[in-house]
């Protein structure tokens, strides 16, 4: 019962330590791309931009279509496998409020500046700035499986509003059973 009990908790450890390093690396690697205006590589996909960041194991790549509404893909690759996705699209930029996009996505770009490990998947709960403001929030669940809403407003009014999805990939090994990304 101990052994058990031992090697449940080295296991949880592994995973807690992994998740960690894996909301480290998302925060690192947006500080690094759309929102700090990284450079964009050559797309998988035709009519996509995308941006990448790599360090060590760790591997980011967004690729995101349109402008005004942009519906995109964030996948964390570790150790060439895809381990983590994020999925973000909905309205964009409200009807009647597209004259304010380029402002839009420079108060966007600020607010995503602001990610932290403790919710690395877009911008912080709230950032205000002048007349802009800005709010996430997790509707459901954790990094492992999540749901999310980001909205921008200036002077009180919704100018922007997208819908985030998103959670681990999880893979079966050769002999068919589950492949946790702790255990790579």
């Amino acid at each position: 019962m101990v052994q058990k009990e031992d090697r449940r908790s080295a296991e949880e450890e592994r995973r807690e330590a992994w998740l960690a390093e894996l909301s480290e690396f998302i925060v690192e690697a947006n500080l690094q791309t759309w929102a700090a205006g990284g450079a964009e590589v050559i797309p998988e996909r035709q009519g996509y931009k995308e941006l990448k960041y790599e360090r060590g194991d760790w591997r980011l790549r967004d690729s995101y279509t349109g402008y005004f509404r942009a519906p995109g893909m964030t996948t964390v690759y570790y150790k060439d496998q895809p381990a983590w996705t994020m999925a973000y699209g909905g309205a964009g930029m409200v009807e009647g409020q597209e004259h304010l996009s380029s402002e839009t996505f420079n108060f966007l770009k600020s607010a995503l500046k602001r990610v932290s490990p403790d919710l690395p998947y877009r911008g912080p709960e709230e950032f205000d700035g002048d007349e802009w403001q800005y709010r996430f929030e997790l509707v459901d669940g954790d990094i492992e499986d999540f749901l999310g809403v980001e909205e921008i407003y200036r002077g009180g009014t919704v100018v922007f509003t997208q819908t985030v999805i998103g959670g681990l990939v999880l893979h079966r090994n050769q002999d068919k059973s589950l492949q946790k990304p702790w255990d790579l």
